[in-house]
């Protein structure tokens, strides 16, 4: 296994914190730029943003993106879980996992005790939780300046 959360499912995290943080509406140029993402892959993770109603966009000349209503409120968890997260600490976890030794099996109460902790703690870690230093964000893209 490479990395439990995927590439796509943290950088859709990243782009939601990022607005969060800037706080006013953002060409995706200036998220593509600010967060070193290429256009197509922010494109794509956009587009299933804004289907669970974590992004608004505005089109055309004055178009943009900002933050929906409750998106500060969701938790890292929710925003994995629109982009399709499903990373099991081990395939005995899942609902449907079947094994015969599952009954007296202590090695899956280990992983699922694991992965239900990982999962409580995503659900309680609320996306306001990790804005950026506004300094910061500032000085590091000063382009944003002019949004």
């Amino acid at each position: 296994m490479d990395s439990f959360i995927l590439r796509e499912e943290d950088y859709a995290i990243r782009i939601i914190v990022f607005l969060a943080t800037v706080g006013k509406q953002v060409k995706t140029d200036d998220i593509c730029r600010s967060l070193y993402l290429s256009r197509p892959i922010v494109v794509k993770i956009i587009n299933k943003l804004k289907n669970c109603g974590f992004i608004v966009t505005k089109t055309g000349k004055d178009g943009g993106l900002t933050i929906g209503e409750k998106t500060l409120e969701a938790s890292m968890y929710d925003i994995l879980a629109c982009m399709g997260f499903t990373g099991r600490v081990n395939s005995c976890t899942t609902n449907n996992a079947t094994c015969q030794l599952f009954p007296i099996c202590k090695i899956n109460r280990l992983f699922s005790n694991i992965q239900k902790d990982i999962e409580d703690r995503l659900k309680e870690a609320k996306i306001k939780e990790f804005l950026f230093n506004g300094n910061e964000l500032f000085l590091k893209s000063k382009s944003m300046q002019e949004v």
